[in-house]
């Protein structure tokens, strides 16, 4: 019997390949070229389009520092500082933004922003803190790109609902720019700027005031000047008016407004007196006087319960000796101007029930009886006395 022999299958051994997988490695160099990529770019969009403007001093300009700021905004950087070539003005190449590209135009202005410190307060205190920087305002005109940088601020940068108003004086005085505006003693605006009329006759002084406080000036609002101190010396001692340190020292400038008056607009221009009783914020009331006898003009007052309510602005001696004046009167007490009242003229003196010492060296007072009937601006003045004696 034959057998056949069967040879055994031959065992075939599976070959398994590999894949090159690419190591995370090799894709970091890749990767920090894309980065480069994109941070050359951005810088080349960001790097925008250079300008010179030309300073009369670069005091606190760092190329690489120094910024160009728009409304609170980094808009460009200072990219050289050199001298030009006249040797007369500091030529800033600065590199501005390519978003405020269109900005860059004739009428644009630029200027240093520096910090100044007095006791009115710290004006750019922004700049206190990052350092100087410059300022930019765009404006109108075709393209360009070399400007000449203002030595101060802008006349006109206003941020939005802020009010600029103009005063009018004989001259500045003690006022700067900075001194503050009060109203009832807060502080609610300051002087932007001012200048010499045209036609040299007095100046025009630019007041900005804060956009919270702008409904408090009305078209019929008065200014006075409240700077230094105001003394008055006599026998019952001595008066002094401060509104503040800040006013002593920077100038200061106070207004009062009537409620029944009409908001002031953009650009309204008042006069600035030089105090307040030549603000002649209070109502005229005419009198006729017994004399003027121990009478004194913006000194003898109008008292009312106590307290002072008017002050005899002006007196007048008319042909044939008859005394008349004229009062200022507070406009808190004009309701009580009517057909019976009385104004009467109190002589000092001094008892055991009346033992007014101060009322006694003041000299003489006028004395306010309400009365009713229909108002009334003009007055006979009677003396305390014949008044006592009418009544009894």
């Amino acid at each position: 019997m034959h057998m056949s022999q069967e040879t055994p299958a031959s065992k075939t051994e599976a070959q398994i390949k590999t894949k090159r997988r690419i190591s995370p490695f090799w894709l970091l160099p890749l990767i920090a070229l894309m980065i480069a990529g994109w941070l050359v770019w951005d810088s080349y969009q960001d790097r925008g389009n250079s300008v010179t403007i030309d300073f009369m001093s670069a005091d606190g300009i760092v190329p690489g520092r120094t910024p160009v700021r728009y409304q609170g905004v980094e808009v460009g950087t200072v990219e050289d500082v050199s001298l030009s070539k006249d040797l007369r003005k500091i030529e800033v190449r600065v590199s501005i933004k390519s978003d405020m590209e269109d900005a860059l135009r004739e009428e644009t202005q630029f200027w240093l922003v520096t910090p100044k410190a007095s006791l009115a307060g710290v004006s750019g205190l922004d700049a206190l803190v990052g350092g100087n920087y410059i300022g930019m305002m765009p404006g109108k005109g075709k393209p360009r790109d070399h400007f000449v940088a203002l030595d101060t601020q802008p006349k006109y940068r206003l941020s939005n609902g802020d009010l600029m108003i103009h005063l009018n004086a004989p001259d500045l005085g003690s006022l700067n720019s900075g001194s503050l505006v009060y109203f009832r003693k807060i502080p609610v605006g300051r002087v932007y700027d001012y200048s010499i009329n045209p036609n040299k006759q007095g100046v025009t002084i630019d007041v900005l005031i804060e956009r919270r406080f702008t409904d408090l000036v009305k078209k019929g609002s008065r200014f006075w000047n409240v700077s230094g101190i105001d003394a008055d010396l006599s026998l019952s001692g001595a008066k002094v008016k401060l509104e503040s340190l800040a006013a002593l020292v920077n100038g200061a400038i106070a207004f009062d407004s009537p409620d029944n008056s009409k908001p002031a607009a953009q650009d309204d221009t008042f006069g600035l007196y030089k105090d307040l009783a030549h603000s002649q914020r209070g109502v005229i009331v005419k009198l006729e006087l017994p004399s003027g006898d121990g009478l004194k003009a913006e000194s003898t007052p109008l008292m009312y319960q106590g307290l002072e309510v008017g002050e005899l602005s002006k007196l007048t001696l008319n042909p044939g000796g008859k005394v008349t004046g004229e009062m200022t009167v507070d406009p808190s007490v004009v309701p009580l101007m009517r057909e019976n009242t009385r104004i009467e003229l109190r002589n000092p003196k001094l008892s055991l029930s009346d033992a007014n010492i101060s009322s006694l060296l003041t000299g003489k007072t006028f004395e306010l009886v309400p009365g009713d009937g229909e108002p009334r601006s003009e007055f006979v003045v009677v003396p305390g006395e014949k008044a006592l004696l009418h009544e009894a």
